[in-house]
């Protein structure tokens, strides 16, 4: 991917919902078991990995929220 795609979904990480990143996340699991070149395949991992640390710091956000009223 070149910077202006990565970008793009950097982007879209910053602005989707949960239930848009869980449903890029399953596209995406789903094009890694079809993709055989080792670099779109790391490049994919990478997407993947980016969107579980995004997941993971909106839901210990709304935890803190939570615990803190």
């Amino acid at each position: 991917m070149d910077k202006h795609e990565w970008k793009s979904f950097l982007r879209f990480i910053d602005q989707g919902n949960v239930s848009e990143l869980q449903d890029r996340k399953e596209k995406l699991q789903k094009a890694l078991t079809q993709v055989s070149d080792s670099g779109v395949r790391s490049d994919i991992r990478r997407m993947l990995r980016l969107l579980d640390e995004e997941v993971l710091i909106r839901q210990n956000i709304s935890s803190r929220r939570t615990t803190s009223r």
